[in-house]
């Protein structure tokens, strides 16, 4: 975006000259991004003064949280660019959009799930002793693996007719589920691992159940599973304190 920034002004004070004139304006009848900036710069060039944009230059802090990608503005800005920035700040101030210039478009539910949703991993090796349920849950994994979750599932839920209380497929077979766009099932088998409360995979549950729940927008039992997360200092704790400032 500083890239942006410089263009626009130079092109705002005349100075861009031959092929780069004609790229830039090329770009500004076709990106709206562009012409957005270009647009608000001219507001900012008609409306705010040059007294008010130095007086802000000791109040304003360009602070951008790194997980959303904003970062502090460098340093090396001439005074012209400087001007420019806080003159954007003041500008949003006025129209109450600083809040959402700072942290960037608005989250919805499918894209806060695309950021933080990842399936779990295989992490389990299984030898029963039951050579049939061996392979079933061989083949079962390799499906996982491959992302043939359709085909996994069918395995998964296979082996749990006669393993129902095996906790770690009842995560693997959960995330089928989702995988599948099934979150009431995958919900299902994630509150038998919770409800159990005895094994190594309920911080897992509960972390995918919230991810269900922020899929099908029911934020506010997403919410109430994050806090617990939280509360019980678990491995997701930081990333469930970041969900839950998106969700808002």
């Amino acid at each position: 975006m500083d890239r942006n920034f410089e263009i626009i002004e130079k092109y705002i004070d005349g100075d861009l000259e031959g092929q780069e004139l004609l790229d830039f304006e090329k770009l500004l009848a076709t990106d709206p991004d562009i012409k957005r900036d270009y647009q608000l710069s001219l507001e900012i060039n008609n409306s705010v003064g040059e007294d008010d944009i130095i007086a802000l230059r000791e109040t304003i802090a360009y602070m951008y949280d790194e997980e959303s990608k904003i970062k502090r503005l460098p340093n090396v800005f001439r005074k012209r660019r400087f001007y420019y920035a806080a003159a954007s700040v003041a500008l949003l101030l006025a129209t109450g959009g600083l809040v959402q210039r700072l942290a960037g478009p608005d989250l919805n539910n499918e894209a806060i799930f695309d950021k933080y949703y990842t399936p779990y991993e295989v992490t389990v090796t299984y030898r029963s002793g039951n050579e049939k349920i061996d392979k079933l849950l061989l083949t079962a994994m390799e499906r996982y693996e491959e992302q043939d979750y359709e085909k996994a599932l069918v395995l998964f839920e296979e082996v749990l007719e006669s393993r129902k209380n095996d906790m770690a497929i009842n995560l693997y077979s959960g995330i089928s589920y989702m995988e599948e766009e099934m979150y009431n099932e995958a919900k299902s088998s994630f509150n038998t691992i919770i409800s159990d409360n005895d094994n190594l995979f309920v911080e897992q549950a509960k972390w995918f159940t919230a991810m269900c729940y922020i899929k099908t927008e029911n934020n506010e039992k997403a919410k109430e599973v994050l806090n617990n997360l939280i509360e019980e200092e678990s491995s997701y704790k930081n990333h469930a304190i970041k969900v839950i400032k998106d969700l808002d």
